[in-house]
């Protein structure tokens, strides 16, 4: 039995020198990210384009299609690109009296809602009940709007990247496959004629294969180019996808451009990702509100998206789609789906951190940790919860239940969404005739990031 120590002392070496590796891999940036983003921001020019949206804003008015005099339902009208959308149709001079804002919280949530949103008819409803969504459609309009044709923008979604087993999938299919469904029924008996929904280009992204052998120098799928083209291939299997809210989206994407017809016309948005632009948002607003954030991500490149282009994009494709309405034909980008994102290159998170904590009057910290370690105890998190959901009788008897907020969140699939990502939107880009949406963003990132700093320096003032 003498060779049972060196033998345990050799495989603890081999092991802890495969989780090194791993974690080094963990660390890289491969040579095409690098390429997609070869250039950091710099506080100077953070500074320079703060203060210059400081005293003149980016201006949306001069991209937004013009006013069609139409009635809408804004399903998640309280949300972050919802909201957005609500305000981007009165900016363009539509009729308050002919938008409803469905959702299952009311405008308090949006200062912004709140202020400019307030003659803007509200309807609370639950997208995963039937009844409750055909409540919100079949109320009655005023005079002044019940003979408008119907536009629907569809942005409600329960947002739940950290699960990735089957066993769970219920948990959020309710809302954004089965939800859309309901959504797409009560547009179709009330009358619509077009229907925009919110999807994501995370629906695009592979999930990564992070347990690599000893000879790989980064992750399988580490980067990765998100396009449209898995739109036009069968659905892949549930492991494919980074998470059960990519697989959900992508059903409810399919579920609505299929419905598309000369009577109804859909279309979906892949917004590409992360989305911001609101105290909300999980990236920029997360920074700001938890003030001391620990990160794994700092190298970590992908594109940004404001929701505010998001929203622009909603409209430049109804906009697309309700020219048909004037006897044209049924244009080309009628039942797909486009990717959007910001009229930039991918950045890295490590530009977003440096410009939260140096423009942020409250105090930003952030502070890198080791990225396997993080790995290892989200295994142990996830493993946790499917325990608790193979065996209920854990929390029925004994009270036991799955942690709450930040380490609820902390599972192996948000590591795989946190790859390197490039978002290619040239289909949205093409015009109409070419079979896009004619897609072009008001703001770039850095524009988008330091406004949104700005809004939430203004309202922390008193700080």
């Amino acid at each position: 039995m003498s060779w049972v120590i060196p033998a345990a002392l050799t495989v603890a070496v081999v092991a802890v020198a495969w989780l090194v590796r791993i974690n080094a891999a963990m660390h890289s940036v491969p040579e095409p990210a690098r390429k997609a983003s070869p250039r950091r921001w710099t506080v100077e020019e953070l500074r320079e384009t703060y203060n210059r949206v400081e005293k003149q804003p980016v201006d949306f008015g001069k991209l937004l299609p013009p006013r069609l005099g139409r009635r809408y339902v804004v399903v998640g009208g309280s949300g972050l690109v919802g909201g957005d959308i609500v305000l981007q149709l009165l900016q363009r001079g539509e009729d308050p009296a002919s938008i409803r804002i469905v959702d299952f919280t009311p405008l308090g949530g949006r200062r912004d809602l709140a202020e400019q949103a307030a003659w803007c008819d509200f309807v609370a409803a639950d997208i995963a009940s039937r009844a409750s969504v055909d409540a919100a459609f079949s109320k009655p309009w005023p005079a002044s709007a019940a003979g408008k044709p119907l536009t629907v923008f569809h942005t409600a979604a329960a947002v739940r990247p950290q699960e990735r087993s089957e066993l769970l999938y219920h948990r959020i299919s309710a809302v954004n496959r089965d939800g859309a469904a309901n959504v797409l029924a009560a547009a179709r008996a009330a009358g619509a004629d077009v229907l925009v929904a919110t999807s994501s280009a995370s629906v695009g992204i592979v999930a990564p294969r992070f347990w690599i052998w000893p000879w790989e120098s980064s992750p399988e799928n580490y980067f990765q180019v998100a396009t449209e083209k898995d739109f036009e291939e069968p659905l892949r299997p549930h492991n494919r996808f980074f998470a059960n809210y990519a697989r959900s989206k992508a059903e409810a994407e399919r579920l609505i451009c299929a419905a598309s017809t000369p009577s109804l016309l859909t279309g979906t948005i892949r917004p590409g990702n992360p989305i911001y632009g609101q105290p909300s948002d999980p990236v920029i607003g997360t920074l700001l509100r938890t003030r001391a954030n620990l990160t794994w991500i700092p190298h970590i490149v992908q594109n940004f998206v404001c929701s505010r282009n998001v929203a622009l994009a909603h409209l430049q494709f109804e906009a697309a789609l309700a020219k048909v309405r004037k006897g044209g034909e049924v244009p080309r980008c009628a039942g797909r789906t486009f990717n959007v994102t910001d009229p930039n290159g991918p950045i890295s998170f490590a530009d977003s951190y440096l410009a939260a904590t140096a423009l942020a009057t409250t105090g930003v910290t952030v502070q890198k940790v080791v990225p396997l370690v993080l790995f290892l105890l989200a295994h142990v998190v996830e493993a946790w919860c499917l325990l608790l959901a193979r065996l209920p009788f854990l929390t029925r008897w004994f009270g036991l239940r799955e942690p709450a907020g930040p380490l609820h969140m902390l599972q192996p699939a948000v590591f795989g969404v946190s790859v390197h990502t490039v978002v290619d939107d040239s289909a949205a880009r093409r015009s109409v005739e070419e079979g896009g949406i004619g897609y072009v963003g008001g703001c770039t990132t850095m524009e988008g990031v330091c406004e949104e700093i700005l809004a939430w320096n203004r309202e922390h003032k008193e700080e």
